[in-house]
């Protein structure tokens, strides 16, 4: 037995990661990845394969991402009744720095359950640096504090968290303090703005905004949640909303955007050629197409010019995924 396999089996188990390390840690992953150059072209299409939306916040989309998965969710059973479409209301945006501090971009924004990121990358990328970044991250209920040091910060309670680490070099501080009754705030600051000074004079340049997200779908199932969210690339590409079930989590609903429609849509999904179903979706041509296991497939255009892809699980009816398509903007 050598050396890895003895402490693999005898060694002591790992502390496990809060959510919100979890959480801080993918909002860092989507600063560095704001940070890369975009994609030159987009993912090619094969035939046989499938057309996915990512469902991952920190994953970028190039127009439509094809795999090869074979995971293929079960239909419910024919006797179900099709869920009851209601309103529902994206999110508010985290509130964003004014003005936007030197060395870092535009931000970016992410989601998943329990929290909401607004994302400035590295601007600058100097070979040899730890990156630079500013992360704004508002939390339903008042996140973890372990491991932070209790403060105050504008005559609240609040609690300052930092991280040093060498190799690879990464540096954060953190400022946590409820802004508003029951709107908790977590600051980031990275590379040159992981110091506590730094951070709470970035902390008294957030304002609030009126800003959409850049896909929005204003229709779900009753109880459904905000499962994912990645903000579009500068060309409008790529952005990703997804919806699931609380109770089913593998019940996704997914919408991305693309630059443009896909040509012979029914014949580059996993189930090689189908039939496509002309639908009107709000007065544009869209591409229905039905999936031998039930679930559902859309493309439309948007007003704008760009095109965006709906994914929707077994058990929806026709109507519905028109009924959702429609409240895509």
């Amino acid at each position: 037995m050598n050396e890895v396999s003895a402490l693999r089996e005898h060694g002591p188990e790992p502390t496990p990661l809060s959510d919100d390390v979890l959480a801080k840690a993918r909002a860092d992953l989507l600063a560095e990845i704001l940070a890369r150059p975009a994609a030159v072209e987009p993912v090619r299409l094969r035939r046989r394969t499938a057309l996915i939306a990512a469902a991952a916040a920190v994953v970028v989309v190039a127009g439509i991402v094809a795999t090869d998965s074979t995971d293929t969710p079960t239909p419910p059973s024919t006797t179900e009744e099709p869920p009851v479409l209601v309103r529902f209301d994206m999110p508010t945006l985290p509130p964003v720095l004014d003005p936007i501090p030197a060395g870092v971009t535009e931000p970016g924004f992410t989601a998943e359950p329990g929290w909401f990121a607004a994302v400035y990358g590295d601007a600058d990328r100097r070979p040899g640096r730890a990156p630079t970044g500013i992360t704004v991250m508002t939390h339903q209920g008042r996140p973890s504090a372990d491991g932070g040091r209790d403060t105050t910060y504008s005559g609240k309670p609040a609690v300052v968290g930092r991280v040093d680490q060498e190799e690879p070099a990464y540096h954060s501080v953190s400022l946590t303090w409820e802004r508003s009754p029951g709107r908790w705030i977590t600051l980031t600051g990275r590379g040159d703005y992981a110091d506590e000074q730094a951070v709470r004079s970035l902390a008294d340049t957030l304002v609030d905004t009126e800003e959409r997200l850049s896909l929005d779908i204003s229709v779900a199932p009753a109880g459904w949640e905000l499962f994912a969210f990645k903000d579009a690339g500068p060309d409008g590409d790529g952005a990703v909303t997804s919806l699931r079930d609380p109770r089913a989590p593998a019940r996704v609903i997914h919408v991305s955007t693309m630059l443009s429609l896909v040509p012979n849509y029914g014949e580059v999904l996993e189930d090689g050629s189908r039939p496509v179903d002309p639908v009107s979706v709000n007065g544009r041509r869209g591409d229905l197409v039905h999936l031998a296991d039930g679930r559902w497939m859309l493309q439309a255009p948007l007003p704008d010019g760009r095109a965006f892809q709906l994914q929707v699980p077994a058990g929806f009816t026709r109507e519905q995924v028109v009924e959702l398509a429609e409240s895509v903007s």
